[in-house]
């Protein structure tokens, strides 16, 4: 495997995402639909990046929708784009890139040296499977590197013709083209491919349409580096053999889902071979982003979504979500959800919970059934029984949230902070009329109104509360 160096800095990408999808049979741009919750060229994007090919040297082609796909690429660092306003096929869409690569290579010289071609509907590409590419390529130093792929049946894609001699790459053959002896052939060409540049670009404008489509087709280029005739050059195209699911483009939903499956797989697969117990992992579904620690468990029916991290000894599920949580060790969620929220360790949710954008439980919280929390703090050892909501709010620690409690946080403007102490017990039913301050070792009675400031150490009661005398309390 080749190691990050000055050979890959060479490296500029440039990713073919400017097709409609037509197969797709929808208004949203094939390489934006989702796949375990991301758009499929978010992951080639990953590839590319876990192979040493950052944002900057990375460019993306665009033409349908392009503006949408331009925003959504954006979202994931700094990537160049350049717009192919006419769809010609996949030879004038890399022409496209051109002036851009040169651009770059101005600006920060060696770069672009290499072109890598592939493409956005391409999202199961693994990025060792690349980075054996870049291997091979700087070890040959041939004009053209690229992937090849064997398949029992290859029908729809272009097959590699060979010398029958030699073995040598002689030419990629459309499938529309193909003669009925070609068509035996087992070898197809996934489309994916490393230029010299100084070799491409002239080559490139050779290209002529195709006499049936009407379009430049890419897969001319191997051909043309095997025509010419450079005493430098000992082999101007060498293939490389990879796994034929890595590299299978979606062009219709029913791809879209089988790619989903063998990702799921994949990911699966990680952690269960990581010392993570996934007690169902045909009901599992788990980001590529999510991180999970040994010996935490997963139970059945469970959703990992976006970049959660889940810590060593904690137990999620069976009938969880989450998203973009932060889970410490030891902890529980039971049939809960869980989103842009955070659990410090031990801490115990669920059923029925649901933690909200901002919610933040300290170690040792337990919250039961039908609790919610959003843009809060609870602090360490507090208890919010159920049947409860807290918004906006900061708990101290070792506070007891009386069942049906709840923050009246909004007052129809704006959202307004509750502040409680450390020790208060807030009877069943209590409403706190935000903003308003709870002191420490405070009391309220059951089905109290806060509408006012609770001084430290003092029992209230009613509607709306006020201190109880002295020889009343405690309740």
């Amino acid at each position: 495997m080749l190691e990050q160096g000055s050979d890959l800095t060479s490296v500029a990408a440039v990713v073919l995402a400017a097709g409609k999808g037509t197969r797709m049979r929808s208004r949203l741009p094939k390489v934006l639909h989702p796949l375990l919750g991301e758009p499929m060229i978010s992951h080639v994007l990953r590839t590319l990046r876990q192979a040493h090919i950052p944002a900057e040297r990375t460019l993306v082609v665009v033409g349908h929708e392009a503006e949408q796909v331009r925003a959504a690429v954006a979202r994931y660092g700094p990537y160049l784009t350049v717009e192919q306003t006419e769809q010609l096929g996949t030879g004038h869409a890399v022409r496209q890139a051109e002036a851009a690569l040169a651009q770059m290579a101005l600006a920060n010289p060696g770069a672009a040296e290499q072109v890598l071609v592939l493409y956005g509907d391409g999202p199961l590409l693994r990025s060792e499977s690349l980075q054996n590419l870049f291997a091979s390529h700087f070890t040959n130093r041939p004009l053209v590197t690229m992937f090849t792929a064997q398949a029992a049946d290859p029908t729809g894609y272009g097959r590699i013709i060979r010398d029958a001699a030699t073995g040598d790459f002689q030419a990629i053959v459309e499938e529309t083209d193909l003669t009925a002896e070609q068509k035996q052939i087992k070898e197809w060409n996934p489309g994916i491919y490393l230029f010299r540049a100084k070799w491409l670009w002239p080559a490139l404008a050779r290209l002529q349409p195709n006499p049936r489509k009407g379009e430049y087709y890419l897969t001319d280029m191997p051909g043309f580096a095997v025509e010419t005739r450079q005493e430098a050059v000992s082999t101007p195209v060498q293939t490389l053999l990879v796994n034929g699911e890595e590299v299978l483009g979606i062009n219709d939903r029913l791809q879209l889902a089988e790619a989903d499956s063998v990702l799921r797989r994949r990911i699966l697969e990680k952690w269960l071979l990581s010392g993570v117990t996934i007690t169902d992992p045909a009901s599992t579904y788990i980001s590529v982003e999510t991180e999970l620690e040994p010996d935490c468990v997963i139970e059945p029916n469970t959703h990992l979504r976006g970049v959660c991290r889940i810590g060593r000894d904690s137990i999620i599920g069976p009938n969880s979500i989450l998203t973009d949580a932060q889970i410490g060790a030891n902890c529980k969620v039971l049939a809960s959800m869980v989103e842009y929220a955070t659990l410090e360790d031990a801490v115990e949710i669920g059923p029925f919970a649901h933690l909200r954008r901002g919610a933040y439980l300290e170690q040792g919280v337990h919250m039961g059934n039908f609790g919610e929390v959003v843009r809060s703090r609870i602090g360490a050892g507090s208890k919010q029984g159920h049947f409860s909501y807290i918004g906006d709010a900061t708990v101290g620690p070792n506070v007891n949230i009386g069942a049906g409690t709840i923050t009246a946080n909004f007052d129809g403007a704006n959202k307004n902070k509750t502040v409680i102490g450390a020790n208060v017990k807030l009877g069943s039913d209590t409403v706190l009329v935000a903003p308003v301050t709870v002191g420490e070792n405070a009391v309220t009675g059951a089905g109290s109104v806060i509408t006012r400031d609770v001084e430290p150490g003092t029992t209230v009661a009613g509607v709306p509360a006020k201190p109880l005398p002295k020889k009343a309390q405690p309740i």
